[in-house]
């Protein structure tokens, strides 16, 4: 253990990457750029050695879906297993009486160590959907707003849902109590963390930046503000998608019948 830290300094040390993230304008990264590199590869590694274990677990059911299923199942495990992690760690973010008493600007390193995984994370999105060309990923976000950044990590907790729905249908459990249930958890989740929690937050975040002010440029500042307010939008757009989605796969009679159950 203690040579694998001292291995870990001597990465943190290296002349170049110091001088690059400095350069890049982000020179906390100094301290966590390894940590962030070796959680992509972790990501990776779990990518490529879910299809194995969810054979084990599913069996025939895993072993009947296409290879393009077996590929988007082995991402959703990664998203889940990021999912779980940063929602459990960005609830303590909130308590922290540095970031509480600067919510701005405030530095914490439990926070920066959430974030190391969030990018480390995104990171690893980047590499997927440029080889597969199938989405757009994201960098790595100056250190500030630790304290509203935890908010939208939040988000993340419908996410997990999300995912258990999908897999719900690959396992041919497509209309079925179990999947109703989760439906109803993923509707009421969305709607706290993202429509609720989201939009008080939003609020919040740009009350503050009015208030005292931005370390960044002000055509950096309304890019960010109309891409939050765009996201917020497609957010209650997605809401109405998905109750419109749920009543058109559990019908009335479904539903009052799942309530008896219960």
């Amino acid at each position: 253990m203690a040579s694998l830290a001292l291995y870990y300094q001597q990465l943190v040390d290296l002349p170049a990457a110091q001088s690059l993230c400095v350069l890049v304008g982000l020179p906390k990264l100094i301290s966590y750029w390894p940590a962030l590199l070796g959680i992509s590869i972790v990501f990776q590694l779990l990518r490529l050695s879910s299809n194995t274990l969810s054979s084990l677990v599913f069996g025939a059911k895993f072993d009947s879906l296409s290879a393009r299923q077996k590929y988007d199942w082995g991402i959703r495990v990664v998203s889940q297993v990021h999912a779980i992690i940063v929602v459990v760690l960005a609830v303590p973010v909130f308590f922290k009486e540095e970031l509480r008493r600067d919510t701005l600007y405030g530095f914490n390193d439990h926070a920066a160590q959430l974030y190391t995984i969030v990018c480390g994370y995104f990171l690893w999105d980047i590499f997927v959907s440029v080889s597969d060309v199938k989405k757009v990923g994201a960098g790595f976000v100056r250190p500030s707003l630790q304290y509203y950044g935890a908010s939208f990590i939040m988000f993340e907790a419908s996410t997990i849902f999300l995912n258990i729905n999908w897999w719900l249908d690959k396992l041919g459990m497509t209309g079925s109590r179990l999947q109703f249930y989760n439906a109803s958890i993923l509707l009421s989740l969305y709607f706290i963390v993202r429509i609720v929690f989201g939009t008080y937050m939003s609020y919040s975040l740009f009350k503050d930046l009015d208030a005292h002010g931005t370390q960044t440029s002000t055509t950096l500042y309304y890019f960010y503000r109309v891409g939050n307010h765009a996201i917020l939008g497609l957010s209650y757009y997605w809401f109405y998608l998905m109750i419109s989605a749920v009543k058109k796969r559990f019908p009335t009679k479904v539903v009052d019948k799942a309530k008896k159950v219960a």
